[in-house]
């Protein structure tokens, strides 16, 4: 149990079954042992006896059935015939279960007598022959796979199988002929011992050098150091160096002194905030590590002829040895600036996006931005959801005339001067410039509320001074969104178009 507790694999039914079959060997001897303390006399309790001897038969007729369970997965055996097998079986272990209920009356299958004796009744062959009928069954079963396998190997497979259930057969029949001997146990005992000798080990062993050659031959592939460490053997085996390691490990590498390594991880890394851990034991390092994971990287710095260049330390348990380990390194230059040109291209990106969203000149949102803001807003609408909004477009006044007399750059600090008077009085919504002198703002939640007087607000801070600097001057209009007539934002712009075109016609007047 203990041998097989190492190497054994819960995702593999034939492992699980295999389990399940021993720990209830281990219960069936334990209670077999129970039965003899009581058949020897050492404890005279007839009652406790008789029910002892009722538990015993209860355990051996069950235990036919699991043992079937497992011989039909552990030789393949097809569904259509497994499933109608195991119904069979099972029947039986009931009608086993009937016979031992029924007996506590008649006595019939067996009895105690006043002295503590165990009398064996006529009956007690309906039991017998009822549980030895299944490991018949099995029998038949394996001898058939046996005739029918097609190559030697799979033949031994079957046989093992065979041997396997052969061993409980036969000393049942002994028991038959010494009932007082432990005969059963012994050939459930025997049993195990042979499916594991035979079978079980030696896929565990083949599973688990298979599953280190395909670690070692993944890594060997592109790995520039690849090397097995056993620790409870003090020993190390190198697979794949190369061609640059070479010159650092010297004769390292014939050697199974695990230090070779450590000396080696000291001789090249250099340390920064991830590989500070290197400065002790590399190997201390990773057996701390798995023992919390099953692999693990670490990336790392290391200087090699003089460059220093980033590489990457992956370690991986060995499954079959919790002091044993795969480690594998890699140079990850070229991966690494790879990292920092996506990085440096995704921080260009987030600039440009920002550039993009924001108006160069007045510094709030762009024609662009505003877009994309109405298609969410449109989103909403078509979504049928409840949105309150107002919109309120401005059209600064006599921007022509004061680019035309004064300059642009006067030009364009009067349309700085205009958009922080919109940005002031809205100071909770976004503003935009759509146009060369035309900017929206929309208004929610509390602006929306407060929309009349804050609209107010915008109009008298309106300033007809002569000085362009000093100048605030804009024809405005607002609307609400009505879900009755507006089918999109911009249907709601229009209307605010229009009465801001009504406003700058009474500027003109």
């Amino acid at each position: 149990m203990n041998q097989f507790k190492i190497v054994l694999d819960k995702s593999e039914k034939t492992d699980k079954d295999f389990l399940h079959l021993s720990i209830w060997v281990i219960f069936f001897c334990i209670q077999d042992g129970v039965w003899g303390i009581f058949g020897s006399g050492i404890v005279h309790n007839n009652s406790l006896f008789f029910t002892s001897s009722t538990v015993f038969h209860a355990t051996a007729a069950l235990s036919a059935y699991i043992w079937l369970s497992y011989i039909l997965n552990f030789i393949r055996i097809e569904r259509d015939k497994a499933v109608p097998t195991k119904m069979l079986s099972f029947a039986l272990v009931l009608f086993q279960f009937a016979l031992l209920a029924l007996n506590y009356k008649s006595k019939f299958i067996f009895d105690i007598s006043d002295d503590g004796t165990y009398i064996a009744r006529s009956g007690r062959n309906l039991l017998y022959y009822s549980q030895y009928f299944t490991f018949f069954v099995i029998g038949l079963f394996t001898a058939y796979r046996i005739a029918s396998a097609k190559n030697v190997n799979t033949r031994r497979h079957y046989a093992a199988s065979f041997l396997f259930i052969l061993a409980p057969l036969l000393c049942g029949l002994l028991q038959k002929v010494y009932p007082f001997a432990p005969c059963d146990s012994i050939g459930f005992m025997l049993g195990c011992c042979t499916i594991y000798a035979f079978f079980i080990s030696k896929i565990s062993r083949n599973r688990d050098l298979t599953q280190k050659a395909v670690i070692i031959a993944g890594l060997s592939s592109d790995y520039d150091l690849v090397l097995y460490m056993d620790i409870t053997k003090n020993q190390t085996k190198y697979y794949q160096v190369s061609e640059k390691f070479v010159p650092l490990l010297w004769e390292g590498r014939n050697s199974s002194d695990p230090k070779s390594f450590d000396d080696f991880m000291r001789r090249i890394f250099v340390p920064n905030e991830f590989s500070a851990f290197i400065e002790k034991s590399t190997i201390e390092k990773c057996i701390d590590i798995l023992q919390t994971a099953p692999y693990y990287t670490i990336p790392f710095l290391a200087s090699i002829d003089g460059h220093t260049e980033h590489y990457r330390l992956k370690i991986a348990s060995d499954k079959s040895n919790a002091q044993a380990f795969i480690v594998g390194i890699i140079n990850v230059e070229e991966e690494h600036r790879l990292e920092e040109t996506a990085e440096r291209l995704r921080k260009d990106l987030q600039h440009t996006k920002l550039i993009a969203n924001k108006d160069p000149l007045t510094g709030v949102g762009s024609a662009a931005a505003f877009k994309a803001k109405c298609e969410l807003i449109d989103n909403e609408i078509n979504a049928k959801d409840k949105i309150k909004f107002a919109l309120v477009e401005c059209d600064v006044n006599d921007l022509k005339v004061i680019n035309d007399t004064f300059g642009h750059d006067m030009g364009d600090e009067y349309l700085k001067n205009c958009s922080k008077v919109f940005c002031n009085v809205f100071s909770h919504s976004p503003v935009f410039r759509i146009g060369g002198d035309e900017f929206v703002i929309i208004l929610f939640g509390e602006q929306y509320e407060k929309r009349a007087e804050l609209f107010e607000k915008l109009k008298s801070s309106i300033s007809l001074k002569r000085s362009p600097r000093e100048r605030i001057s804009f024809a405005a209009g607002m609307a609400e969104y009505s879900a009755q007539i507006d089918e999109s934002v911009k249907d709601v712009l229009k209307r605010a178009d229009t009465f801001m075109y009504i406003d700058k016609g009474k500027f003109k007047s």
